[in-house]
């Protein structure tokens, strides 16, 4: 496992990425503080679907990792929870609870949530030494396993 720190180029909260090795190539995970300024409120969903599933679009001139082919918002999107899936109840639960603390930061402009992403499968490498990215799609997924949420970088 490799972290890499990212530097704010906005005044955002400092951002890291962990290569983390898997069966088919490298994961990066991000884990990113976000705030009201980041996140385009109007274009977002404001409750949460089926299986926990909802999506946020973030302004892509915050976001750490460019996305060059983007004309518009970033799409932040919360995978679906299967409801056969061990502790399904739970884990949409707290899937919920996150968009909750998400969509308050629209009134809390200085407050941050921090969470973790997976920026695969649209994501390249640009350079390795020292690592930099770019997201080849305007998407991004909040980082799941097993059909939860997981907030922190590493093995899940």
């Amino acid at each position: 496992m490799t972290a890499w720190l990212i530097t704010p180029t906005h005044g955002e909260p400092q951002s890291s990425i962990v290569v983390q090795p898997g069966r088919y190539g490298p994961y990066y995970h991000l884990r990113l503080g976000l705030t009201a300024a980041d996140i385009d409120f109007a274009g977002s969903d404001r409750r949460a679907r089926d299986g926990g599933q909802f999506e946020l679009r973030l302004r892509p001139e915050r976001f750490p990792v460019p996305a060059p082919r983007c004309r518009g918002t970033l799409i932040l999107r919360m995978p679906w929870t299967a409801p056969d899936t061990p502790d399904a109840a739970a884990k949409i639960a707290a899937k919920e609870r996150l968009l909750e603390r998400l969509l308050a930061l629209a009134q809390a402009p200085e407050d941050v949530v921090a969470v973790v992403l997976e920026l695969n499968p649209y994501v390249e490498v640009v350079s390795r030494a020292p690592l930099r990215l770019r997201l080849t799609q305007c998407n991004v997924f909040f980082r799941q396993a097993a059909g939860g949420y997981v907030d922190r970088t590493g093995p899940a």
